[in-house]
């Protein structure tokens, strides 16, 4: 048998490598957090980067939801409702705002949010504009309605372009604040018309409370106010109190607020939630549900009779624990 020099095959293992590099380069981009990646620009040319999760589920398409996260934080943060909602069968997405995850260049300009000042967090809704553009945009999405979903600033931004675009449907806001990083959405809220609004926010969250009790008291259209106790702050309440992911999908399909605009005292909770023989909300024993939670909490240390709840304050309480 004839036997091939090692050497020479060493030499061929040289002469293939490049092929198998050429060929790595075809090879799609790594989605750990689930859909497909996309890249896309923004107004002012940032280059922000997202996973779009094509709609499934047997009834057809039935709008778009796009999750916008708060700041240092990444679009992580929503991609396990993204693909959620996507099963239902809308076409959700997530990214990075500018200066977040891999959204960090402008052109051959890297963004540092270290040193953001407030012009830049409110360059960020030409941010959520591109990416309510794209997913928007895709195979189908003509005339359906679109829905927005964000947690702290990222709520805010969230607002604004509901009220700039008439395709939007509805806003869903984790935390809420009229002012967070020099965002103010202070007066936003009656431009929502008949659109509706979802507020949600833990007690011990006193600047996200009176927040949404303004932007309640301000907004002309269908609003939904939801309290927890004890669950912190922003997406952190996702996994801390389960009945927010289940108020979140009902919010999405429609059961909390219906279309034909039942009073929000009929439908303020998810439908599985309803108590009552008649339809309405059993109001009494809600109180007594919340006040339960709230002694709760306080026992087991989570919220303090005074706590401020400020997100500056909640973050160097993270700091302080790690």
């Amino acid at each position: 048998m004839r036997t091939i020099p090692l050497a020479a095959l060493v030499a061929v293992a040289l002469w293939v490598q490049p092929s198998v590099a050429s060929a790595a380069l075809d090879v799609p981009e790594e989605t750990p957090i689930g859909g497909k990646r996309v890249s896309f620009d923004s107004a002012d040319g940032v280059q922000l980067k997202g996973n779009l999760f094509k709609a499934q589920g047997k009834e057809g398409l039935k709008g778009s939801i796009v999750f916008v996260h708060e700041p240092f934080r990444s679009s992580r943060d929503w991609a396990y409702m993204a693909e959620k909602m996507s099963r239902y069968g809308f076409a959700s997405m997530v990214f990075d705002l500018r200066g977040h995850g891999d959204s960090l260049m402008r052109g051959e300009e890297e963004l540092d949010r270290e040193i953001f000042m407030d012009e830049d967090f409110q360059a960020m809704s030409q941010d959520v504009a591109a990416a309510v553009d794209l997913v928007a945009g895709q195979a189908g999405m003509d005339g359906l309605p679109v829905h927005l979903a964000g947690s702290d600033l990222g709520g805010s931004l969230a607002l604004l372009h509901a009220v700039s675009s008439d395709s939007v449907k509805s806003v869903a806001m984790l935390s809420p604040g009229l002012g967070y990083d020099g965002v103010n959405i202070v007066g936003v809220a009656p431009s929502m018309s008949d659109r509706q609004m979802l507020l949600v926010f833990s007690s011990e969250d006193s600047y996200s409370r009176k927040s949404c009790e303004v932007l309640a008291g301000q907004t002309s259209g269908p609003v939904h106010v939801e309290t927890y106790y004890g669950v912190g702050h922003g997406t952190k309440m996702l996994s801390r109190e389960p009945r927010l992911e289940g108020l979140l999908v009902s919010w999405f399909l429609g059961t909390v607020i219906t279309e034909a605009g039942r009073p929000l005292e009929e439908t303020g909770k998810p439908v599985a939630e309803k108590k009552s023989v008649d339809g309405n909300i059993d109001k009494e024993a809600e109180l007594r549900k919340l006040e339960e939670e709230r002694r709760s909490a306080q026992e087991a240390g989570v919220v303090g009779e005074e706590e401020t709840g400020k997100r500056w304050d909640l973050e160097e309480t993270d700091k302080r624990k790690r």
